[in-house]
């Protein structure tokens, strides 16, 4: 009985002593009143950021604080340049960092920036978002059918992506084949590189090279240069519209058989304009592209491509399903061929970086 006691006298000390240290929390107060609790992240641009265990992360205006305190050592920079480490408290409006051997104080209205750990300074930060970062995508699909009808069609694709604050490089490969009933439905493959370098946040230019080769369509191949200048028309962190217009040149070359190119080829100079949408959600994302290549000499004589697609994470994997439709459109076919080709495809993708 005494053992269950002492134990249980021992047990009741250690909750006791240790509840103070779990109920321990950084504070932020507001001018109205409002007192928040959690963990400080940090301190930017006059906003603060603080992790709530109910509201999750809070940003709060600088402007309408009047108290911040930490219970444990932070890097805390005034306006005026000085950076010091240690617990911040306030009292009668002043904050107070007490560190290793001193003490400093300055208001609210006089930090500059709060930061957790030397490489989450804005120097730190700034540096990092000023990097290049690569990003891939691998995409397969494959879709076969027996029965009534034999069928099969494969699909391909791979994407790699270096993109940084100032620039972005995109390099793309795709490959397409279908079968149904013993006839091939579509045999098609390209391949293109995209390069765009900001002037400011919303002026840019570019360069772009797409080569490929569309078998149905009797396309032994094609390639498109094209460069000019992209405006981004919305440029949100959530949302953007980018239109594109420049010059281009078309080579399209049709052959039959292993014949030399027929007099339905085309190679002349084009304009080169585009729409670019994209948006992003929590959980989804959707994306439009929408391309217009009339010939100069031949105004006529046009492609007309278009690309949308739906596209949301499986689970908490790296692996994606994306879900759309292209179209292509050539205003000036080969005789017997059909003047729009429409495509739906649904791709699983495995993306990294």
């Amino acid at each position: 009985m005494k053992s269950a006691l002492k134990l249980l006298a021992c047990s009741a000390l250690a909750v006791a002593l240790t509840a103070p240290l779990a109920m321990r929390a950084d504070t932020v107060e507001t001018t109205d009143g409002s007192k928040l609790q959690g963990k400080i992240l940090k301190v930017d641009g006059g906003v603060i950021e603080i992790d709530t265990a109910f509201a999750g992360v809070v940003k709060i205006k600088q402007s309408a604080v009047v108290v911040i305190a930490t219970d444990a050592p932070v890097y805390l920079r005034t306006k005026a340049g000085n950076t010091v480490q240690g617990t911040v408290s306030t009292a009668a409006g002043d904050i107070r960092v007490a560190g290793t051997g001193a003490t400093n104080s300055a208001t609210v209205a006089n930090v500059d920036a709060v930061w957790l750990t030397p490489d989450q300074s804005p120097e730190a930060r700034a540096a990092a978002a000023a990097k290049r970062f690569w990003a891939f995508d691998a995409a397969v699909d494959v879709l076969g059918k027996t029965g009534n009808s034999e069928s099969l069609a494969t699909s391909f694709g791979f994407t790699a992506t270096l993109a940084g604050p100032d620039d972005k490089l995109g390099f793309y490969a795709s490959y397409t084949r279908a079968k149904s009933d013993g006839a091939i439905s579509a045999n098609q493959s390209k391949a293109g590189v995209d390069y765009a370098s900001n002037f400011s946040s919303d002026l840019s230019w570019y360069v772009r090279e797409e080569i490929g080769t569309d078998k149905i369509q009797s396309l032994n191949f094609y390639s498109t240069t094209a460069a000019g200048l992209g405006f981004k028309v919305i440029n949100t962190k959530q949302q953007q519209l980018t239109f594109r217009g420049g010059l281009a040149y078309r080579f399209e070359g049709y052959r039959d058989d292993g014949l030399p190119a027929t007099k339905d080829s085309v190679s002349a100079p084009a304009l080169d304009l585009a729409l670019i949408h994209s948006y992003t959600a929590t959980t989804w994302r959707i994306g439009n592209s929408l391309t217009f290549l009339p010939s100069l000499e031949h105004f006529s004589n046009y492609r007309l491509l278009h690309d949308s697609f739906y596209e949301t994470p499986l689970a908490a994997s790296q692996w994606k399903v994306r879900v759309g439709v292209s179209n292509d459109y050539n205003s000036q076919p080969r005789p017997g061929k059909e003047k729009l080709d429409t495509t739906y495809y649904t791709k699983f993708l495995l993306s990294w970086k």
